[in-house]
């Protein structure tokens, strides 16, 4: 009896990424850096330092090494699986740091202020390595996108503490930290839009041709007259 050998298995191999699927947790990783800095002004004391009565220490640590050692934790993830799993990364960056400056949006005290920061630099560091890791692994383009968002990024960093002293002047920080939400959401959004769009044009390769003949070759029977 003739048996068909098996098929063996298929295996996928990984797409590299295109370049709009930076835009995702890009977008993340620009509003976190634009709210690292947005607690402090240029000119002197800020507001947030003022109403939470905190020394210059206090703010360094609270503002400062808090968020910064929440992105150190995630950013790591990020350069590890944001090339991979682009959305599965961006979406709970977004919320970890929407999440953060809803606490400190409406932070009683100081260390709920504290843990707002930490959440916030979680969401930023897992966005800014999953960033990394895109423009890395792109094929066309990289240099293009990577000067662009570094060139946005070192933006961010600069405009935070002016945008943030203008609003917290004429309507407090709390405002400046509610500001964020709204960005964060449609962040979010286009994230999720974009995480739809590249699986629905993802190439499949169809499953290989089996060459093996289902039925034994035609053949005189045997048997007797």
């Amino acid at each position: 009896m003739y048996v068909t050998p098996p098929t063996p298995p298929v295996t996928r191999p990984v797409a590299a990424p295109v370049w709009w699927q930076v835009f995702g947790p890009g977008l993340t990783a620009l509003i976190g850096l634009f709210m690292l800095t947005a607690i402090y002004r240029f000119d002197g004391m800020s507001e947030i330092q003022r109403d939470f009565g905190l020394s210059d220490v206090s703010l360094l640590l609270i503002g400062l090494v808090a968020y910064l050692a929440g992105a150190a934790l995630a950013a790591p993830a990020g350069l590890l699986l944001g090339a991979r799993f682009p959305t599965a990364v961006a979406v709970p960056a977004a919320c970890f740091l929407l999440l953060g400056v809803a606490l400190a949006a409406f932070a009683p005290a100081g260390g709920v202020l504290a843990i707002g920061r930490v959440l916030s630099g979680l969401g930023t560091g897992a966005a800014a390595g999953a960033t990394v890791a895109l423009t890395l692994k792109l094929r066309q383009l990289r240099a293009a996108i990577a000067g662009v968002f570094a060139a946005l990024a070192v933006l961010s960093l600069v405009l935070g503490p002016v945008i943030g002293q203008l609003i917290s002047e004429a309507v407090g920080f709390r405002v400046v930290q509610l500001a964020a939400i709204p960005l964060l959401l449609i962040a979010l959004v286009v994230t999720g839009v974009i995480g739809l769009v590249r699986l629905s044009t993802a190439k499949r390769p169809a499953p290989p041709v089996s060459y093996g003949m289902p039925y034994p070759p035609p053949g005189p029977q045997s048997g007797g007259v």
